[in-house]
């Protein structure tokens, strides 16, 4: 995003808030102070108090989310289900029927959509088992889900492990490793959100990868033309393309 605001001579103001009526009541009070001139709003929930803050005041905004809960509003969005979707079938295809979830907050949109999602692909497919754990995204809760799905025993425990974003996916290799399971050969892990960090473990992670720098970009652009009323309009950017590396294999036997 500052990428193209420097190009504007704009700034970025950010506050990371508890929750959506305190960020609402944020927004109203920084509208009305001239401290902003739009704003992009992220994590969206069902029936989000933004949105309403946002129409009522008549501020630009640009909404990083699906349509569906962004009411009226101007939307950039990723494919959540089908992302999730080729995840598994990927997992499927290399042998996998016992395949396991690790997701971000139950609250938040997208992971709804990611876990329709996943229980679909999982019910198309008919695996042997499939789990689903929430969590808040950080290394530590990822750590936790994934020592509480690998303490299982066989055949309750999953061979496949697809994870919400890359931290949490490499803190479930070090739960692994703490273990004494091998990755991929005893379990194969997959991550969302590809970053460097998916690169500089051992082995190196499989992921769902985008370009999180240019979808930055994208929403900053797309504020601006709402603003001047020339913008695209809401769109989805491109799906997360899959990234096999070295942390997904074939089951062992």
């Amino acid at each position: 995003m500052e990428s193209v605001l420097t190009e504007r001579s704009c700034s970025l103001l950010l506050r990371l808030v508890r929750n959506p009526q305190e960020e609402a009541g944020l927004l109203d009070s920084w509208w009305h102070g001239r401290q902003i001139g739009g704003a992009i709003l992220v994590d969206f929930r069902a029936d989000d108090p933004r949105v309403a803050v946002a129409e009522r005041l008549g501020m630009p905004v640009v909404a990083v989310g699906h349509p569906s809960l962004t009411g009226g509003l101007t939307s950039v969005w990723t494919d959540d289900a089908t992302a999730v979707t080729e995840a598994v079938r990927y997992l499927a295809a290399l042998g996998h029927r016992r395949i396991a979830r690790v997701g971000g907050a139950a609250a938040l949109g997208h992971t709804a959509m990611r876990t329709a999602a996943f229980d679909e692909a999982a019910r198309l497919l008919e695996p042997a088992g499939a789990w689903q754990v929430t969590t808040d995204y950080s290394g530590e809760a990822g750590a936790r889900a994934t020592r509480s799905l690998l303490t299982a025993a066989p055949p309750d425990r999953p061979t496949a492990i697809v994870y919400d974003n890359d931290i949490m996916t490499v803190a479930g290799l070090s739960v692994a490793a703490e273990m004494g399971l091998r990755v991929p050969d005893d379990v194969s892990l997959l991550a969302r959100d590809d970053s460097q960090l998916c690169r500089l473990t051992h082995p190196t992670l499989s992921a769902m990868s985008h370009d999180v720098h240019g979808f930055g970009a994208d929403a900053a652009r797309t504020l601006f033309g709402v603003i001047t009323g020339e913008g695209p309009g809401s769109h989805p950017v491109a799906t997360p393309v899959l990234m096999p590396r070295g942390s997904t294999a074939p089951p062992r036997g």
